[in-house]
């Protein structure tokens, strides 16, 4: 190969001028064309990936703009629907403090350290508008219509598929194949989602005023939608098998601080046996909520009066 030659001949009218050029510097020459090229090609295809990846952000961008947006407008939502709540409450009651004054209950501390919340309940004798506002937005009640039996209740048991002890953290209601589920309360949907979901299978969370959650799990279908503001009452799924399941059977969880509290509580509470769950469910400060509560609706009670 040394000794092949590449000749360039150039002639004009003075005569010829003949180059000689060694195909060994011509190959060299050729390899370094071609690594040029493939630079070239490099450079392209890395600036269109990158186009491409810049235009990814950006659609995500837009896309976590418009969910921003949309969980601004539930929460405008959310706040004006309390509001007209408090405002609907008010017309209709006094608070708590106002009956006890009329009543000429004693305020000192001695005495209601002394006496439990449930006996100043009584002798506030809080009706209609105390009620209502608490039985609205606290949950409360069973989230079926109708169910065969309790299958499991809350607390440690026996798994029926890991066989392991474990704390079941909600009430098992069996139940057929999509009985309709109901919100237990006001709130706004957290999540509800189709799919494995830790075992919970197809699930809905909904978040409630005052720092509680209810969960519903093992569904068919679901019917209501992330960020959807949902009234007590309202259908949010259809019962199911999903997930971790031996059974057509409604998983149903009430949190409280996202900590599991007995749900059957919350399930025989109702209107009727409105002091049933101060009895009965201690984990919650339930004195230092109704004077939250009472705060609350303070705010439009003082603007009427003026």
């Amino acid at each position: 190969m040394k000794n092949k030659r590449l000749v360039f001949m150039i002639t004009d009218h003075k005569g010829s001028f003949y180059f000689n050029v060694s195909m060994l510097v011509r190959q060299i020459s050729l390899y370094i064309l071609l690594a040029i090229f493939a630079l070239i090609v490099f450079i392209v295809v890395s600036i269109g990936v990158v186009r491409t990846e810049i235009e990814d952000i950006n659609n995500k961008k837009n896309i976590l703009n418009q969910e921003f947006r949309k969980t601004m407008k539930i929460n405008t939502t959310l706040t004006n629907e309390i509001t007209q709540r408090m405002e609907e409450i008010n017309i209709a009651g006094d608070r708590v403090d106002d009956l006890e004054d009329i009543i000429g209950v004693s305020k000192s501390e001695d005495v209601i350290i002394e006496s439990s919340l449930l006996s100043r309940i009584d002798i506030a004798n809080i009706t209609g508008a105390q009620r209502a506002f608490i039985m609205k937005f606290i949950p409360n009640g069973f989230p079926l219509d109708k169910y065969l039996r309790i299958s499991a209740g809350f607390g440690t048991r026996m798994h029926p598929i890991l066989h392991i002890l474990h704390k079941h953290t909600g009430v098992d209601f069996s139940t057929s194949l999509n009985t309709p589920v109901y919100a237990t309360a006001d709130g706004v949907v957290e999540f509800a989602g189709m799919g494995w979901n830790g075992g919970y299978g197809n699930l809905v969370k909904i978040m409630h005023s005052f720092g509680f959650k209810t969960y519903y799990a093992h569904l068919n279908s679901i019917v209501a939608r992330n960020g959807q503001f949902v009234k007590k009452g309202q259908i949010i799924a259809y019962s199911g098998n999903t997930g971790v399941s031996t059974g057509p059977h409604l998983h149903y969880e009430v949190r409280f601080l996202n900590n599991p509290i007995n749900a059957l509580n919350f399930a025989k509470w109702n209107m009727k046996n409105f002091d049933f769950i101060f009895d009965n469910e201690r984990i919650v400060a339930w004195q230092s909520l109704l004077a939250l509560i009472n705060n609350l609706m303070l705010p439009s009670k003082v603007v009427q009066q003026q």
